[in-house]
Protein backbone atom coordinates (compact mmCIF):
# COMPACT_ATOMS: atom_id res chain seq x y z
CA UNK A 1 0.00 0.00 0.00
CA UNK A 2 2.90 2.21 0.99
CA UNK A 3 4.87 1.38 -2.11
CA UNK A 4 1.60 2.43 -4.22
CA UNK A 5 0.97 6.02 -2.10
CA UNK A 6 4.95 6.28 -3.56
CA UNK A 7 3.91 5.55 -7.38
CA UNK A 8 1.18 7.90 -7.18
CA UNK A 9 2.92 10.47 -5.29
CA UNK A 10 5.65 10.09 -8.42
CA UNK A 11 3.26 10.37 -10.68
CA UNK A 12 1.40 13.40 -9.53
CA UNK A 13 4.79 15.12 -9.15
CA UNK A 14 5.31 14.19 -13.09
CA UNK A 15 2.25 15.44 -14.51
CA UNK A 16 2.54 18.50 -12.62
CA UNK A 17 5.89 19.23 -13.58
CA UNK A 18 4.82 18.38 -17.31
CA UNK A 19 2.16 21.15 -16.76
CA UNK A 20 4.66 23.42 -15.45
CA UNK A 21 6.56 22.61 -18.55
CA UNK A 22 4.06 23.14 -21.36
CA UNK A 23 2.81 26.42 -19.48
CA UNK A 24 6.25 27.42 -19.10
CA UNK A 25 6.88 26.64 -23.04
CA UNK A 26 3.23 28.30 -24.24
CA UNK A 27 3.96 31.47 -22.01
CA UNK A 28 7.75 31.85 -23.87
CA UNK A 29 5.78 31.09 -27.27
CA UNK A 30 3.30 33.65 -26.48
CA UNK A 31 5.99 36.08 -25.13
CA UNK A 32 7.77 35.47 -28.39
CA UNK A 33 4.89 36.02 -30.51
CA UNK A 34 4.06 38.99 -28.28
CA UNK A 35 7.79 40.11 -29.09
CA UNK A 36 7.19 39.01 -33.07
CA UNK A 37 3.99 41.23 -33.32
CA UNK A 38 5.54 44.40 -31.43
CA UNK A 39 8.58 44.10 -33.79
CA UNK A 40 6.33 43.16 -36.64
CA UNK A 41 4.39 46.64 -35.94
CA UNK A 42 7.80 48.62 -35.57
CA UNK A 43 9.19 47.43 -38.46
CA UNK A 44 5.86 47.96 -40.33
CA UNK A 45 5.31 51.16 -38.54
CA UNK A 46 8.58 52.60 -39.48
CA UNK A 47 8.28 51.08 -43.07
CA UNK A 48 5.08 53.45 -43.37
CA UNK A 49 7.04 56.26 -41.74
CA UNK A 50 10.01 56.06 -44.22
CA UNK A 51 7.35 55.82 -46.85
CA UNK A 52 5.32 58.75 -46.11
CA UNK A 53 8.42 60.69 -45.42
CA UNK A 54 9.59 59.70 -48.73
CA UNK A 55 6.38 61.64 -50.07
CA UNK A 56 7.25 64.45 -47.82
CA UNK A 57 10.95 64.52 -49.79
CA UNK A 58 9.90 63.70 -53.19
CA UNK A 59 7.17 67.13 -52.73
CA UNK A 60 10.50 69.07 -51.70
CA UNK A 61 12.44 68.38 -54.34
CA UNK A 62 9.36 68.80 -56.86
CA UNK A 63 9.69 72.46 -55.30
CA UNK A 64 13.11 73.30 -55.95
CA UNK A 65 12.27 72.62 -59.76
CA UNK A 66 10.92 75.27 -61.81
CA UNK A 67 9.06 73.03 -64.42
CA UNK A 68 7.89 70.52 -61.86
CA UNK A 69 7.19 73.35 -59.02
CA UNK A 70 5.32 75.14 -61.66
CA UNK A 71 3.16 72.52 -62.67
CA UNK A 72 2.66 71.33 -58.84
CA UNK A 73 1.19 74.81 -57.99
CA UNK A 74 -0.25 75.60 -61.59
CA UNK A 75 -2.72 72.47 -60.10
CA UNK A 76 -3.57 73.16 -56.36
CA UNK A 77 -4.91 71.29 -54.29
CA UNK A 78 -2.18 68.59 -56.07
CA UNK A 79 -2.20 64.94 -55.25
CA UNK A 80 0.56 62.31 -56.03
CA UNK A 81 0.41 58.38 -55.36
CA UNK A 82 3.08 56.25 -55.51
CA UNK A 83 3.45 52.68 -55.67
CA UNK A 84 6.56 51.15 -56.77
CA UNK A 85 6.77 47.41 -57.42
CA UNK A 86 4.47 47.25 -53.73
CA UNK A 87 7.26 48.42 -51.79
CA UNK A 88 6.93 52.15 -51.42
CA UNK A 89 3.56 53.29 -51.01
CA UNK A 90 2.60 56.77 -49.84
CA UNK A 91 0.36 59.40 -51.28
CA UNK A 92 0.90 63.40 -50.75
CA UNK A 93 -1.49 66.28 -51.15
CA UNK A 94 -0.68 69.57 -50.89
CA UNK A 95 -2.86 72.16 -50.79
CA UNK A 96 -2.48 76.38 -50.53
CA UNK A 97 -2.78 77.96 -47.51
CA UNK A 98 -1.81 81.54 -48.33
CA UNK A 99 -0.48 83.27 -51.24
CA UNK A 100 3.15 81.61 -50.94
CA UNK A 101 2.46 79.02 -47.97
CA UNK A 102 2.02 75.01 -48.78
CA UNK A 103 0.58 72.35 -46.54
CA UNK A 104 2.26 69.14 -47.57
CA UNK A 105 0.16 65.98 -45.88
CA UNK A 106 1.83 62.81 -46.77
CA UNK A 107 0.51 59.29 -45.99
CA UNK A 108 2.56 56.17 -46.41
CA UNK A 109 1.92 52.70 -46.04
CA UNK A 110 3.56 49.41 -44.85
CA UNK A 111 4.26 46.69 -47.69
CA UNK A 112 1.76 44.59 -46.27
CA UNK A 113 -0.79 47.13 -45.84
CA UNK A 114 -1.81 46.91 -42.38
CA UNK A 115 0.28 50.07 -41.27
CA UNK A 116 -0.33 53.94 -41.74
CA UNK A 117 2.14 56.45 -40.94
CA UNK A 118 0.99 60.33 -41.47
CA UNK A 119 3.44 62.67 -41.79
CA UNK A 120 2.49 66.78 -42.74
CA UNK A 121 4.88 69.93 -42.96
CA UNK A 122 4.12 73.66 -44.12
CA UNK A 123 6.41 75.89 -46.60
CA UNK A 124 6.89 78.87 -47.76
CA UNK A 125 7.31 78.14 -51.52
CA UNK A 126 9.29 80.76 -53.97
CA UNK A 127 8.98 80.98 -57.55
CA UNK A 128 11.45 83.81 -59.27
CA UNK A 129 11.64 85.60 -61.71
CA UNK A 130 14.36 88.15 -63.45
CA UNK A 131 12.80 90.66 -61.28
CA UNK A 132 14.22 94.02 -60.44
CA UNK A 133 16.47 93.85 -57.74
CA UNK A 134 16.38 97.06 -56.15
CA UNK A 135 12.92 99.08 -54.88
CA UNK A 136 14.08 102.31 -56.79
CA UNK A 137 16.20 101.88 -60.34
CA UNK A 138 17.23 104.95 -62.36
CA UNK A 139 18.74 105.23 -65.78
CA UNK A 140 20.29 108.43 -64.40
CA UNK A 141 20.99 110.46 -60.82
CA UNK A 142 18.70 110.28 -57.95
CA UNK A 143 17.69 112.89 -55.27
CA UNK A 144 15.74 110.89 -52.26
CA UNK A 145 15.23 113.55 -49.59
CA UNK A 146 15.30 112.93 -45.40
CA UNK A 147 11.78 112.44 -45.55
CA UNK A 148 11.03 109.91 -48.24
CA UNK A 149 11.15 106.51 -47.39
CA UNK A 150 13.27 103.70 -49.46
CA UNK A 151 12.19 100.27 -47.57
CA UNK A 152 14.42 97.25 -48.83
CA UNK A 153 11.86 94.78 -48.28
CA UNK A 154 10.93 93.14 -45.00
CA UNK A 155 12.03 95.69 -41.82
CA UNK A 156 9.53 95.96 -39.77
CA UNK A 157 7.32 93.18 -40.73
CA UNK A 158 6.46 89.72 -39.47
CA UNK A 159 6.86 86.53 -42.21
CA UNK A 160 3.35 86.09 -43.27
CA UNK A 161 3.27 90.06 -44.03
CA UNK A 162 6.87 90.00 -45.86
CA UNK A 163 4.71 87.42 -48.14
CA UNK A 164 7.95 85.74 -49.45
CA UNK A 165 11.52 84.17 -48.43
CA UNK A 166 14.11 85.95 -48.77
CA UNK A 167 12.66 89.47 -49.48
CA UNK A 168 14.93 91.14 -48.80
CA UNK A 169 16.60 93.19 -52.32
CA UNK A 170 19.77 92.72 -53.55
CA UNK A 171 20.62 96.78 -53.91
CA UNK A 172 18.64 99.48 -52.20
CA UNK A 173 18.96 101.45 -55.43
CA UNK A 174 20.18 101.22 -58.59
CA UNK A 175 21.31 103.94 -60.54
CA UNK A 176 23.53 105.24 -63.66
CA UNK A 177 24.25 108.80 -62.47
CA UNK A 178 27.21 109.15 -65.32
CA UNK A 179 25.39 110.81 -68.16
CA UNK A 180 25.88 113.86 -70.33
CA UNK A 181 23.14 116.43 -70.81
CA UNK A 182 22.68 116.79 -75.00
CA UNK A 183 23.02 120.52 -75.71
CA UNK A 184 19.35 120.95 -77.17
CA UNK A 185 18.25 120.48 -72.97
CA UNK A 186 20.34 122.72 -72.10
CA UNK A 187 18.56 125.34 -74.42
CA UNK A 188 14.67 124.08 -74.01
CA UNK A 189 12.75 126.61 -73.16
CA UNK A 190 9.34 125.18 -73.92
CA UNK A 191 7.86 126.81 -70.40
CA UNK A 192 5.98 123.52 -68.60
CA UNK A 193 9.63 121.99 -67.41
CA UNK A 194 11.41 123.45 -64.98
CA UNK A 195 14.61 121.26 -64.63
CA UNK A 196 15.67 121.20 -61.11
CA UNK A 197 19.17 122.20 -60.37
CA UNK A 198 20.55 119.02 -59.00
CA UNK A 199 19.86 117.55 -62.76
CA UNK A 200 21.91 120.34 -63.96
CA UNK A 201 24.66 120.03 -61.55
CA UNK A 202 26.88 117.45 -63.83
CA UNK A 203 30.08 117.78 -61.68
CA UNK A 204 29.94 115.59 -59.52
CA UNK A 205 27.56 112.81 -61.07
CA UNK A 206 26.48 111.14 -58.83
CA UNK A 207 23.21 110.27 -56.83
CA UNK A 208 22.30 112.58 -53.65
CA UNK A 209 20.33 110.35 -51.26
CA UNK A 210 20.04 111.28 -47.43
CA UNK A 211 20.62 108.27 -45.79
CA UNK A 212 17.29 108.74 -42.91
CA UNK A 213 15.39 107.87 -46.15
CA UNK A 214 17.03 104.05 -46.46
CA UNK A 215 14.57 101.22 -43.95
CA UNK A 216 17.52 98.23 -44.37
CA UNK A 217 21.12 97.75 -44.23
CA UNK A 218 23.79 100.27 -45.74
CA UNK A 219 26.02 97.33 -46.69
CA UNK A 220 25.88 93.49 -48.12
CA UNK A 221 27.39 90.70 -46.58
CA UNK A 222 30.66 91.00 -48.29
CA UNK A 223 30.91 94.95 -47.22
CA UNK A 224 29.91 96.43 -50.01
CA UNK A 225 27.25 99.35 -50.86
CA UNK A 226 24.14 98.74 -51.57
CA UNK A 227 23.34 101.70 -53.35
CA UNK A 228 24.60 100.41 -56.33
CA UNK A 229 25.79 102.67 -59.78
CA UNK A 230 26.95 101.08 -62.57
CA UNK A 231 28.12 101.78 -66.40
CA UNK A 232 26.16 101.30 -69.12
CA UNK A 233 27.62 97.81 -70.20
CA UNK A 234 26.94 96.61 -66.32
CA UNK A 235 23.65 96.33 -66.34
CA UNK A 236 22.14 92.56 -65.05
CA UNK A 237 20.44 90.16 -67.01
CA UNK A 238 16.86 90.50 -68.39
CA UNK A 239 13.79 88.82 -67.61
CA UNK A 240 12.67 86.30 -70.71
CA UNK A 241 9.55 88.21 -72.69
CA UNK A 242 8.85 84.38 -74.33
CA UNK A 243 5.00 83.78 -73.39
CA UNK A 244 4.29 87.55 -72.68
CA UNK A 245 2.60 90.34 -74.28
CA UNK A 246 6.17 90.77 -75.59
CA UNK A 247 6.51 87.30 -77.16
CA UNK A 248 6.35 88.79 -80.60
CA UNK A 249 9.30 91.54 -80.05
CA UNK A 250 12.34 90.63 -81.29
CA UNK A 251 14.76 90.43 -78.64
CA UNK A 252 18.19 91.69 -77.74
CA UNK A 253 20.40 89.40 -79.15
CA UNK A 254 23.63 90.74 -77.09
CA UNK A 255 22.65 91.84 -73.90
CA UNK A 256 26.59 93.68 -73.30
CA UNK A 257 25.17 96.10 -75.70
CA UNK A 258 22.10 97.03 -73.41
CA UNK A 259 21.67 101.01 -73.13
CA UNK A 260 18.89 101.84 -70.64
CA UNK A 261 16.79 100.46 -67.67
CA UNK A 262 13.96 98.97 -69.95
CA UNK A 263 16.38 96.82 -72.04
CA UNK A 264 17.96 95.26 -68.94
CA UNK A 265 14.55 94.36 -67.25
CA UNK A 266 12.73 93.18 -70.25
CA UNK A 267 16.06 91.86 -72.71
CA UNK A 268 13.91 94.62 -75.87
CA UNK A 269 14.01 98.00 -76.35
CA UNK A 270 11.38 100.55 -75.67
CA UNK A 271 11.01 101.11 -79.48
CA UNK A 272 9.67 97.71 -79.94
CA UNK A 273 8.10 97.01 -76.85
CA UNK A 274 6.15 100.37 -77.16
CA UNK A 275 4.45 99.05 -80.62
CA UNK A 276 3.71 96.32 -78.92
CA UNK A 277 2.31 97.92 -75.62
CA UNK A 278 0.41 100.26 -78.07
CA UNK A 279 -1.70 97.45 -80.01
CA UNK A 280 -2.27 94.98 -77.33
CA UNK A 281 -5.69 94.72 -76.39
CA UNK A 282 -4.37 93.47 -73.44
CA UNK A 283 -3.36 96.98 -72.27
CA UNK A 284 -5.17 99.14 -70.97
CA UNK A 285 -4.60 102.57 -72.73
CA UNK A 286 -4.97 106.06 -70.88
CA UNK A 287 -4.59 109.09 -72.77
CA UNK A 288 -4.12 112.18 -70.96
CA UNK A 289 -3.64 114.24 -73.99
CA UNK A 290 -7.53 113.62 -74.53
CA UNK A 291 -9.35 115.95 -72.44
CA UNK A 292 -12.63 114.61 -73.32
CA UNK A 293 -11.53 110.89 -71.90
CA UNK A 294 -12.17 112.35 -68.24
CA UNK A 295 -9.71 112.10 -65.37
CA UNK A 296 -7.18 109.65 -64.98
CA UNK A 297 -8.20 108.44 -61.25
CA UNK A 298 -11.77 107.75 -63.33
CA UNK A 299 -10.29 105.60 -66.10
CA UNK A 300 -7.91 103.87 -63.80
CA UNK A 301 -11.04 102.92 -61.80
CA UNK A 302 -12.89 102.06 -65.04
CA UNK A 303 -10.30 99.15 -66.19
CA UNK A 304 -10.93 95.30 -66.38
CA UNK A 305 -9.83 93.62 -63.13
CA UNK A 306 -8.34 91.29 -65.74
CA UNK A 307 -5.96 93.23 -67.59
CA UNK A 308 -2.70 93.91 -66.01
CA UNK A 309 -1.03 95.95 -67.58
CA UNK A 310 -1.89 99.86 -67.80
CA UNK A 311 -0.01 102.28 -70.18
CA UNK A 312 -0.42 106.14 -69.16
CA UNK A 313 1.08 108.90 -71.70
CA UNK A 314 0.90 112.39 -69.75
CA UNK A 315 -0.09 113.22 -66.21
CA UNK A 316 -2.07 110.97 -64.63
CA UNK A 317 -4.71 113.30 -62.41
CA UNK A 318 -5.75 112.03 -59.46
CA UNK A 319 -9.75 112.96 -58.83
CA UNK A 320 -10.43 113.61 -54.81
CA UNK A 321 -13.22 111.49 -55.04
CA UNK A 322 -11.52 108.69 -56.56
CA UNK A 323 -9.17 108.72 -53.31
CA UNK A 324 -9.86 106.28 -49.86
CA UNK A 325 -8.10 106.99 -45.91
CA UNK A 326 -5.83 104.33 -44.81
CA UNK A 327 -5.76 103.27 -41.79
CA UNK A 328 -2.63 106.46 -41.20
CA UNK A 329 -5.39 108.68 -41.92
CA UNK A 330 -3.63 109.64 -45.21
CA UNK A 331 -5.75 110.26 -48.57
CA UNK A 332 -4.49 107.64 -51.49
CA UNK A 333 -5.63 106.31 -55.03
CA UNK A 334 -4.36 102.64 -55.07
CA UNK A 335 -3.92 101.08 -58.46
CA UNK A 336 -3.96 97.15 -57.87
CA UNK A 337 -3.36 94.75 -54.87
CA UNK A 338 -1.04 91.91 -53.17
CA UNK A 339 -2.90 89.45 -55.15
CA UNK A 340 -3.44 91.22 -58.27
CA UNK A 341 -0.10 93.79 -59.10
CA UNK A 342 -0.15 95.90 -61.99
CA UNK A 343 2.70 96.83 -64.60
CA UNK A 344 2.29 100.49 -64.88
CA UNK A 345 4.14 102.44 -67.94
CA UNK A 346 4.11 106.36 -67.39
CA UNK A 347 5.29 108.19 -70.42
CA UNK A 348 5.67 112.07 -70.73
CA UNK A 349 3.88 112.44 -67.34
CA UNK A 350 3.62 111.46 -63.54
CA UNK A 351 0.49 111.66 -60.66
CA UNK A 352 -0.72 114.88 -59.97
CA UNK A 353 -3.23 114.93 -57.33
CA UNK A 354 -3.99 117.56 -54.30
CA UNK A 355 -1.52 118.23 -51.19
CA UNK A 356 -1.45 115.30 -48.54
CA UNK A 357 -2.72 112.37 -51.44
CA UNK A 358 -0.41 109.67 -52.47
CA UNK A 359 -1.03 107.89 -55.63
CA UNK A 360 -0.26 104.30 -54.77
CA UNK A 361 0.96 101.59 -57.50
CA UNK A 362 1.35 97.68 -56.16
CA UNK A 363 2.88 96.02 -58.82
CA UNK A 364 5.93 97.93 -60.57
CA UNK A 365 5.58 101.44 -61.82
CA UNK A 366 7.77 102.27 -64.54
CA UNK A 367 8.49 106.15 -65.80
CA UNK A 368 9.46 107.03 -69.40
CA UNK A 369 10.07 110.09 -70.83
CA UNK A 370 8.19 111.92 -72.86
CA UNK A 371 9.22 113.88 -75.70
CA UNK A 372 8.91 118.06 -76.58
CA UNK A 373 9.49 120.27 -79.02
CA UNK A 374 12.63 122.15 -78.93
CA UNK A 375 12.14 125.96 -79.04
CA UNK A 376 14.92 128.62 -78.98
CA UNK A 377 15.27 131.95 -76.83
CA UNK A 378 12.82 133.47 -78.79
CA UNK A 379 10.04 130.96 -78.84
CA UNK A 380 10.34 129.64 -82.03
CA UNK A 381 10.58 125.64 -82.80
CA UNK A 382 14.06 124.91 -83.63
CA UNK A 383 15.04 122.94 -87.31
CA UNK A 384 18.53 121.20 -88.07
CA UNK A 385 18.27 120.08 -91.69
CA UNK A 386 14.84 121.38 -92.16
CA UNK A 387 13.91 118.18 -89.56
CA UNK A 388 12.02 119.41 -86.24
CA UNK A 389 14.19 119.23 -83.49
CA UNK A 390 12.88 117.09 -80.38
CA UNK A 391 13.80 116.41 -76.70
CA UNK A 392 13.25 114.20 -74.23
CA UNK A 393 11.90 115.21 -71.07
CA UNK A 394 15.01 115.01 -68.56
CA UNK A 395 13.61 114.78 -64.74
CA UNK A 396 10.60 113.60 -63.34
CA UNK A 397 9.75 114.39 -59.61
CA UNK A 398 8.99 111.31 -57.53
CA UNK A 399 7.02 112.91 -54.55
CA UNK A 400 3.65 111.96 -53.85
CA UNK A 401 4.03 108.65 -55.48
CA UNK A 402 3.70 105.24 -52.97
CA UNK A 403 4.78 101.74 -54.89
CA UNK A 404 4.83 98.45 -53.05
CA UNK A 405 7.14 96.49 -55.64
CA UNK A 406 9.57 98.36 -57.35
CA UNK A 407 10.09 101.73 -59.21
CA UNK A 408 12.13 102.51 -62.39
CA UNK A 409 12.56 105.76 -64.08
CA UNK A 410 13.91 105.80 -67.40
CA UNK A 411 14.62 109.72 -67.03
CA UNK A 412 18.35 111.42 -66.79
CA UNK A 413 17.22 112.76 -63.54
CA UNK A 414 14.45 111.34 -60.85
CA UNK A 415 13.69 113.64 -58.27
CA UNK A 416 11.70 114.04 -54.79
CA UNK A 417 10.68 117.53 -54.14
CA UNK A 418 8.48 116.97 -51.63
CA UNK A 419 10.47 118.33 -48.09
CA UNK A 420 9.52 119.13 -45.02
CA UNK A 421 8.99 122.58 -45.83
CA UNK A 422 7.99 122.50 -49.12
CA UNK A 423 5.64 125.09 -50.44
CA UNK A 424 2.48 122.34 -52.23
CA UNK A 425 2.75 120.47 -49.05
CA UNK A 426 3.60 117.15 -51.66
CA UNK A 427 3.70 114.13 -49.52
CA UNK A 428 7.06 112.42 -49.54
CA UNK A 429 8.14 109.37 -51.65
CA UNK A 430 7.32 105.93 -50.50
CA UNK A 431 8.57 102.60 -51.76
CA UNK A 432 8.88 99.25 -50.11
CA UNK A 433 10.77 96.25 -51.96
CA UNK A 434 7.82 93.60 -52.21
CA UNK A 435 9.46 90.25 -54.31
CA UNK A 436 6.22 88.14 -53.63
CA UNK A 437 4.47 91.07 -55.70
CA UNK A 438 7.10 90.94 -58.25
CA UNK A 439 7.25 87.45 -58.81
CA UNK A 440 3.33 87.35 -58.58
CA UNK A 441 3.16 90.22 -61.35
CA UNK A 442 5.87 88.54 -64.16
CA UNK A 443 4.32 85.45 -63.47
CA UNK A 444 0.72 87.06 -64.77
CA UNK A 445 2.55 89.22 -67.23
CA UNK A 446 3.57 85.35 -68.43
CA UNK A 447 7.25 85.61 -67.87
CA UNK A 448 9.76 82.87 -67.91
CA UNK A 449 10.49 82.04 -64.26
CA UNK A 450 14.35 81.26 -63.44
CA UNK A 451 14.11 79.45 -60.05
CA UNK A 452 11.77 78.08 -57.82
CA UNK A 453 12.87 77.08 -53.57
CA UNK A 454 11.26 76.64 -50.56
CA UNK A 455 11.55 77.04 -46.58
CA UNK A 456 10.25 75.38 -43.65
CA UNK A 457 7.82 76.58 -41.98
CA UNK A 458 9.35 76.45 -38.25
CA UNK A 459 6.90 74.09 -36.05
CA UNK A 460 5.11 72.59 -38.35
CA UNK A 461 6.35 69.27 -38.64
CA UNK A 462 3.91 66.92 -37.87
CA UNK A 463 3.89 63.01 -37.90
CA UNK A 464 1.05 60.88 -36.66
Amino acid sequence: MKIKQQGFAILITAIVLSIAGVAYTASMAYLQIIDNQVLGNYYRNSEAFVNAESGINLTLSKLKNVSTATNMLDNLPYIYTASLNAKTSYQVTVTQISSNKLQIISVGKSQDGTASKQVSVQVYYDIAFNIPTAPLSSNGKLQINAGDSINDGCEGLTVDQCRSPGSIAPQITLSQPSFTLPSSVLAQTDGDQQVPEFCLDDSLQVDNINLSAIYGALLDQEGLSRFKQINLNEWGSAASASGSIFDQVQPIDDMNSATSLFENTFGITWQDAKGALTSSSQVAHIDMGNLNNGSCSEQLQNVDDLIDIIYITGDCNIKQQHTSINSAGNKHFTIGSVDDPKLIFMEGGAFTALPNTHSAVIGLLYLLPGSAEVIDESGNFVYIDGIKQTAQDMSIDLAGIQVNGALLSEYSCSVSSAASNNANNLPPLSIRYDKSVLNQLYKKLGMTDVTSNYQLVAGTWRDF
